[in-house]
């Protein structure tokens, strides 16, 4: 895990731990779209470097409710948290994210 998020880090110029807390965030967010069916798939087909970096609760809260998050709510949250405002930092982390989890599954 910690090549995936060094590799995420340098590409995005960011630091580790952002990227690490980035990439926690938008995992929750894919997951808690997802259908709960579909996530307990999901869950398992991600790796385990992934899918540690949710804890016990969540991963047990997102297999039972699906929550439809739009991706502006999880941007403006990596935004604010980590890039003081910065939309188009937040946007490029976000997406970049998403592009991560979607690599690992298909």
């Amino acid at each position: 895990m910690e090549d995936i998020i060094k590799s995420f880090a340098e590409r995005l110029r960011i630091e580790p731990d952002v990227a690490r807390q980035s990439i926690s965030i938008t995992s929750r967010h894919f997951l808690q779209n997802s259908e709960p069916i579909k996530t307990i798939g999901l869950l398992s087909m991600l790796p385990s470097s992934l899918t540690d970096l949710l804890s016990a609760e969540e991963k047990t809260e997102i297999t039972i409710n699906q929550e439809n998050i739009p991706p502006e709510v999880v941007i403006e949250k990596i935004c604010n948290e980590f890039f003081n405002g910065d939309k188009q930092k937040g946007k490029n982390v976000y997406e970049e994210a998403i592009n991560l989890i979607k690599s690992k599954i298909w």
